[in-house]
């Protein structure tokens, strides 16, 4: 079962973190700074091909990497690891050009931080992460109803378009005859839309 954890306080005491060492082998000043701030440490992983395995074990609510690279290897278990379960992301790591910056964003990573870690920043930048996954979280969801928006007008167009050939009807009668068959049947019209396209394609297939 998934937990949800409330983002919107961005305290980090309690925080369930899952490390990902690759390669930089800090994982001990991770550790330490960790229980110091009152977050649980659930499991230190060394190589990436256990990394969805240990989201389905452990539950985090964020994942941790120190990394000493960017990889394609690392990005394509981020990017995965994104698409089973969204989950804040922080990446640390050395050295990374502006490719590899903006690579380890679109794999989903929420914070990069370049450079040495300084372990008493690592409170601030726990909330940052949290704080801009929210905000990313919020984009995405908006983003996602507006193209559910836009696939449901479609669909209704559609609809108006086949009942307008079948029946003869003008774009005004074909629109009140579908809204009404959807007040009808208690249903959303974009749902009666998509079951008439449904069957509109059946009867072209027979």
């Amino acid at each position: 079962m998934n937990r949800t954890r409330p983002h919107t306080s961005m305290a980090v005491a309690g925080l369930r973190v899952l490390l990902l060492d690759h390669g930089k082998q800090r994982s001990p000043i991770f550790r330490a700074e960790l229980i110091r701030l009152r977050c649980q440490l659930l499991e230190v992983l060394d190589s990436v091909h256990g990394l969805p395995a240990a989201m389905l074990r452990s539950e985090p609510d964020l994942i941790l990497i120190d990394s000493e690279h960017i990889d394609a290897e690392l990005l394509s278990a981020l990017a995965a690891a994104q698409a089973s379960r969204h989950l804040p992301l922080l990446l640390f790591a050395d050295g990374l050009g502006p490719d590899a910056m903006r690579s380890a964003l679109q794999a989903g990573v929420n914070v990069v931080i370049v450079g040495g870690l300084q372990a008493q920043r690592l409170e601030s930048v726990l909330q940052l992460t949290l704080a801009r996954f929210e905000q990313d979280d919020q984009l995405r969801q908006e983003l996602d109803r507006v193209n559910t928006q836009l696939a449901d007008r479609k669909s209704i167009e559609r609809a108006k378009g086949i009942l307008m050939r079948e029946q003869h009807l003008d774009e005004d009668t074909a629109y009140h005859r579908l809204r009404r068959l959807a007040m009808d049947r208690g249903e959303p019209l974009a749902a009666v839309a998509a079951r008439l396209l449904e069957a509109d394609q059946l009867l072209r297939k027979a």
